[in-house]
């Protein structure tokens, strides 16, 4: 049921179509879908997962994935939520606002890393707020979040079609706080966090190969179709391969007692398959694949610019 419920909110509420007008939460229109989400209960999806081997994260990151999903849902629900629940001074002080009224962007770095490169994030509309978290210097327990107001950040330009890219300020944040959280359940919730965005890159890279399965049926050349020619439907039958092997490493993400550097083999593997899919679905349709009319560069460039961040926050684990 829970499953089902999201698949049709994802369908109706946020097509592919709609995404590709690269839409932010200044919209009203797109405010509403947030609060759609709120009204749903789903900021708090990370509750949901009580039952043994179900895998939500995979599932529902994938649905996010294949609609091209621009809303910080995984960052408030996945991070923000749980972090809040465990460490409730966080909210209580104003370090971090209610992402109901104020949806929380976020971006997951490691100790030391203040350059540049450090500060770009996803943007989402001035009405957000934009954190950062990141591990403190010398302890495993310790972590440091900040807090940057959505008129703050400077807009800049992205990969992602569908969506924005922004830079947070240089200068002090709104509001910043330390905090101590054991490691074992610091890790627990950003290897769930971890799971999620990876399975969105996958679901990115599901739904363009199946575009290109749809096309390699359609298409004909030298009287039949070319999906029945080896040239091309062994590499689609290799990246189906590959992209359900992601499905397994994340799986293994999200099993209690998880073996150390199972993040960074996760989110390799996934990187690889959903990198291949994507590029794949381009080549299998021609000359239409290349074109900016064409929906096939919008899953590329979702992917590529997924998997900057996923690499950045499995180094983390």
């Amino acid at each position: 049921m829970l499953l089902a419920s999201f698949d049709r909110l994802m369908r109706e509420q946020h097509p592919v179509a709609y995404a590709r007008s690269g839409p932010t939460l200044d919209e009203p229109g797109h405010y509403a879908k947030w609060a759609l989400l709120d009204e749903g209960g789903w900021l708090e999806l990370a509750d949901c997962e009580t039952e043994p081997q179900a895998y939500y994260p995979l599932a529902l990151g994938e649905m996010m994935g294949r609609s091209l999903l621009n809303l910080p849902l995984a960052f408030s629900a996945y991070v923000l939520h749980p972090l809040c629940q465990q460490v409730p001074e966080l909210l209580g002080a104003g370090t971090v606002l209610p992402w109901r009224q104020h949806p929380g962007v976020g971006r997951v770095d490691p100790a030391g890393q203040d350059g540049a490169s450090g500060r770009f994030i996803d943007f989402h509309g001035r009405r957000a707020c934009y954190y950062r978290l990141a591990r403190a210097d010398g302890r495993d327990d310790a972590w440091h979040i900040r807090r940057y107001d959505g008129a703050e950040v400077e807009v800049v330009t992205g990969l992602d079609v569908c969506g924005a890219l922004a830079s947070l300020p240089a200068g002090n944040p709104a509001a910043q706080a330390g905090f101590h959280l054991p490691l074992g359940s610091m890790q627990a919730l950003l290897r769930r966090y971890l799971a999620v965005e990876l399975a969105q890159t996958l679901g990115t890279a599901a739904a363009a190969l199946d575009m290109a399965v749809a096309y390699a049926t359609e298409r004909r050349q030298f009287g039949k179709p070319i999906g029945q020619y080896q040239a091309i439907k062994h590499p689609l039958a290799n990246a189906w391969v590959a992209l359900d092997n992601g499905r397994y490493a994340i799986r293994a993400l999200l099993d209690d007692g998880a073996a150390p550097g199972v993040a960074g083999i996760a989110a390799r593997l996934v990187v690889a398959a959903a990198t291949q899919a994507t590029r794949l679905t381009i080549q299998v349709h021609g000359g239409i694949g290349f074109a900016w009319e064409h929906d096939a560069h919008l899953f590329l460039k979702r992917v590529y610019h997924k998997r900057t961040q996923v690499q950045r926050l499995a180094s983390v684990l």
